[in-house]
């Protein structure tokens, strides 16, 4: 029995985190056909409202057009969708020292929404993606490296600093490779 639910675990992971990617950027050629490129206009922005800056991105650039059950804005900080799979997203925007350019848009995916936790990823139930304005796609954190780069990464004790395991996934074709770290 442990084996058969390991391998529903697996299979669940390897379609979510798929269809996830897939519906996230779908929703981003939707949003630039109908808008032109995605920027970030960050001069109304500001730390204790990264969560409205970011809900309004969203609902602007994504949400508009995926289905999504409830969205919330969590501490000032995190914006949450939840799908209608049972899986969510928590997000939020980290600007640059200087204060004019994003940094980076981080996207936290949980395969279910109650082992969901704000701003972790541990490989297992949570992955790290990016969207990326240069190439305006999301996708996984850490995709530029070597295999053995993203195995040390996926593979480190600290959950939190596990930011290489959806790209991993993506690497082996969406499917968890053999070597994966963490059992599911």
């Amino acid at each position: 029995m442990p084996q058969l639910t390991q391998k529903y675990r697996k299979q669940e992971i390897e379609t979510k985190l798929a269809k996830f990617y897939s519906v996230m950027n779908q929703a981003l050629k939707q949003s630039i056909s109908e808008n032109g490129e995605i920027s970030f206009d960050t001069s109304e922005f500001t730390n204790n409202k990264n969560a409205e800056y970011v809900k309004k991105w969203f609902q602007i650039n994504i949400t508009k057009y995926i289905k999504t059950l409830k969205t919330e804005e969590y501490n000032g900080t995190y914006y949450k969708a939840v799908f209608n799979d049972g899986s969510t997203f928590n997000s939020y925007l980290r600007i640059s020292s200087g204060g004019t350019d994003a940094t980076a848009l981080y996207i936290f995916y949980c395969v279910n929404s109650s082992h969901c936790e704000y701003g972790k990823f541990d490989g297992i139930n949570s992955f790290l993606f990016v969207y990326k304005p240069n190439k305006q796609v999301i996708e996984p954190d850490i995709t530029n490296s070597t295999h053995e780069a993203k195995m040390q990464s996926c593979s480190n004790n600290d959950a939190s600093y596990r930011h290489a395991c959806a790209a991993l996934i993506q690497e082996n074709g969406w499917k968890v490779p053999d070597d994966y770290p963490w059992k599911f």
